[in-house]
């Protein structure tokens, strides 16, 4: 069980990659004024990589350039980036939606398609077997939950929003970056709830270690950018764009 001290955040990831991208300037603040971070990635568990893999999830490791191996490649980068911040990583054993199976044997989600789709029937009751999960998580009362807000509609995402909407905690909603670069995806991720925005001021050395440490998942930036230095450009872009000219990171309270 994660050992959460008093005070102390956590912080709910889908993926191996999305709380550093998203928050990462957040929990430098929160490290340097001494309080713990626990960073849980639900979709970590790596597969048994003698099983075969979709076509899709084969293009994807050659992509990251890890055949093999890929998952435990993204938990080293993941706990490398995240001492970087000075944050606890844990990860939990489900699989990343790419590597998920039906009860008929086929994945669930085969392609980048099925990826913002609909949520596989054969998943209706995974949010709320994290659900549970969520809600065993020893967070003191003073502590602070942050969850996605699903920006982009990821199914992986969704299922994690949605597991923690069900706990009765309250929560804290990070923009899931970089899919929040589109105003009209995080309008979308908004809608049907009031919410009050609520802004973090990121000093150029908080600025600096969020993109340090997006710059340690090296399998993953091919994914949305051409190179290290296309990280950091879009970071900066993206943060100076949310702080109306001085560099942010935007979190939101339902009302």
């Amino acid at each position: 069980m994660v050992s959460i001290d008093r005070g102390a955040h956590l912080y709910l990831s889908p993926h191996l990659d999305d709380v550093v991208l998203s928050c990462g300037g957040r929990i430098w603040h929160q490290d340097q004024a001494g309080t713990s971070v626990v960073v849980v990635t639900v979709f970590a568990g790596a597969p048994d990589p003698t099983l075969s893999f979709s076509p899709y999830a084969r293009e994807l490791h050659q992509r990251w350039g890890h055949p093999i191996e890929a998952v435990k490649e993204r938990q080293r980068e993941d706990r490398d980036a995240l001492a970087l911040l000075g944050a606890e990583a844990v990860h939990w054993d489900y699989r990343d939606c790419i590597y998920r199976r039906t009860p008929r044997g086929d994945y669930a989600y085969a392609s980048e398609a099925a990826l913002w789709g609909e949520i596989h029937p054969s998943e209706a009751a995974l949010a709320d077997e994290l659900n549970r999960r969520i809600r065993g998580l020893p967070l003191r009362s003073n502590g602070a939950l942050y969850v996605p807000l699903a920006v982009g509609g990821h199914v992986d995402h969704r299922i994690v929003r949605r597991a923690a909407e069900m706990c009765g905690r309250e929560l804290i909603y990070y923009e899931d970056f970089p899919y929040a670069e589109d105003p009209e995806d995080v309008s979308a991720a908004l809608a049907g709830r009031r919410w009050e925005a609520e802004l973090v001021s990121l000093p150029p050395e908080a600025l600096e270690a969020k993109i340090a440490a997006i710059a340690r998942y090296r399998s993953q930036i091919s994914t949305f950018w051409d190179g290290e230095e296309g990280v950091a450009a879009s970071v900066r872009a993206f943060a100076q764009q949310i702080g109306a000219g001085r560099p942010a990171e935007r979190y939101w309270h339902p009302l």
